[in-house]
C-alpha cells in the first residue's frame, strides 16, 4: 500500500501491530485526511474487539456532546465479558475543559485503548503536549497525487481483487485526490464487475466515466436546456 504521508507509525504500520494484538493505551489521529483516520479507527476496532464484545466494551463519543469528566469516566470503566476496551473520542477539539484529560495521557488505563480524534490539534496546549510522551500520535496528510495509484491497487487487493496500474490511473484522473470518493467508486466497480477477478480500464471507463459524465456534464446540459 501507498505511504499515507503520517508522521508517526504509518498506516501499514498500525494494521501489522493490530495484526499482533499489540495496541498502545492512548492515540492521537490527526491530519486533513479524515478518510484515512476513519479507516485507521475502524481497522483498530475490529482487531481490538470481537463483535460480540462491542456492544459492552466499545464507546463512541464526540466532544460537542461530552464534558471531559464524563470522558475520564468512560474511559475508566473496565471491560467485560473481555480483556480490553475501546473508547474513541472524536472532536476532542470541541472538549471545552481538555486539561481535566491530562491526567488520562499522564497516567493510561490498561486496560482501555482509548482513541482521541482531532481535526487540527495545538501541541502548545497541555493536553496535546503531553502526548508526546505517553502515547501513540499519527498525522494522516493527504497522499501525493502519485500516490493514489498505488493506494487504489492495494484497496482493491485488501477487498479481494486486482486491478491494474492503468486503470488505476484512470481512476484518479477521473476522480480527483479525493479517497472517500475513489473508495466509493472502487464499491460501483465491485458491484459492476461481479465474479470477475481483475478490474480493467474498460470497466472503469463504463463505471466511474459514465457515472461522472451523467452526474456532471448531462446535469450541466439539462439546466442549460431547462428540462426539469
Amino acid at each position: 500500500m501507498a505511504k499515507s504521508r503520517t508522521s508517526g507509525p504509518s498506516l501499514e504500520d498500525l494494521e501489522a501491530t493490530f495484526r499482533k494484538k499489540s495496541f498502545s493505551p492512548l492515540y492521537l489521529f490527526h491530519g486533513e485526511e479524515d478518510f484515512l483516520v476513519e479507516q485507521a479507527v475502524q481497522m483498530l476496532i475490529e482487531s481490538a474487539l470481537d463483535e460480540q464484545s462491542r456492544s459492552f466494551n466499545l464507546d463512541v463519543v464526540y466532544g460537542s456532546g461530552i464534558e471531559a469528566k464524563d470522558v475520564v469516566s468512560t474511559v475508566s470503566q473496565f471491560p467485560m465479558m473481555g480483556e480490553r476496551r475501546v473508547v474513541i473520542v472524536k472532536e476532542v477539539d470541541r472538549i471545552a475543559n481538555k486539561e481535566a484529560l491530562v491526567p488520562l495521557v499522564e497516567h493510561p488505563i490498561a486496560t482501555t485503548v482509548c482513541v482521541f480524534v482531532s481535526s487540527k490539534p495545538d501541541f502548545r496546549v497541555k493536553f496535546f503536549k503531553s502526548f508526546g510522551q505517553q502515547g501513540t500520535v499519527v498525522e494522516f496528510k493527504r497522499l501525493y497525487e502519485s500516490d493514489i495509484p498505488r493506494w487504489i491497487i492495494a484497496e482493491v487487493r485488501k477487498l479481494g481483487k486486482t486491478i491494474d496500474a492503468d486503470a488505476a490511473q484512470l481512476m484518479l484522473s477521473y476522480v480527483g485526490r479525493s479517497l472517500r470518493e475513489v473508495r466509493n467508486e472502487i464499491d460501483k466497480l465491485f458491484t459492476y464487475v461481479g465474479a470477475k477477478s481483475t478490474i480493467t480500464g474498460d470497466d472503469v471507463n463504463s463505471v466511474v466515466g459514465m457515472s461522472k459524465q451523467y452526474n456532471v456534464f448531462e446535469l450541466q446540459k439539462a439546466v442549460g436546456q431547462k428540462r426539469l
